[in-house]
């Protein structure tokens, strides 16, 4: 049997060693940058909204079922992408009433169309933060907007015992725009409701499973 020097063994050695590192920072690196997708916990999240009734008071409601997945590779917030659904008929505003007239034909019109929707495009970021820049479907209408947005996290989430996120957001949108063209005025031609929604998102996402 033919015998290896000594010197020859250990360059054979290094070489194994010099692969085995490379292979491990490679897959490192591979598993770090990967995509990681998270699902949106609809008991912990809401999309609230806030118009004007009759010029002065506020009204504030919420849409208590919302649905879909963040998905970015860790810390490259600038490669996030989201979705959203919302369900049209989970209009929430304490108030019976005005649960019934947002939800009716003139505006929402939840039997016609039963849910509101956003998918991103892409982040940009700004001066003043980051943007999520996509397409928001209200009562049927799907507009381009830009949401400046918060992403804190991951965090570990205790009670599901896995990592969670939270993403926060606010925009402002004309109803007017989305086809609710509802214009009943008082005699001196303040609107009934206002044409300005504010959206403000509050979102918690649990990591998916692999």
């Amino acid at each position: 049997m033919r015998l290896l020097k000594p010197w020859t063994f250990g360059l054979k050695i290094y070489k194994m060693k010099t692969v085995l590192s490379f292979l491990t920072t490679l897959f490192l690196l591979t598993f770090n940058t990967s995509a990681q997708t998270y699902v949106i916990d609809p008991g912990h999240s809401s999309v609230q909204v806030k118009v004007q009734r009759f010029g002065g008071v506020y009204v504030v409601g919420r849409f208590k079922k919302v649905e879909g997945e963040i998905t970015f590779p860790e810390s490259k917030v600038e490669q996030l992408q989201a979705k959203a659904l919302i369900d049209a008929n989970s209009y929430d505003a304490n108030n019976e009433k005005g649960e019934a007239s947002i939800k009716s034909k003139a505006f929402l019109d939840v039997a016609n169309y039963p849910t509101l929707s956003f998918v991103s495009e892409r982040v940009e970021q700004r001066s003043d933060g980051n943007y999520l820049i996509g397409n928001l479907t209200v009562h049927g209408v799907t507009k381009g907007v830009a949401i400046p947005f918060k992403l804190m996290g991951p965090t570990m989430d205790f009670a599901a015992r896995k990592p969670s996120i939270a993403m926060n957001g606010k925009l402002k949108i004309n109803r007017q725009d989305y086809g609710m063209k509802f214009n009943k005025q008082t005699a001196d031609g303040t609107k009934f409701v206002g044409d300005e929604v504010e959206i403000s998102l509050m979102i918690h996402a649990i990591k998916k499973s692999d």
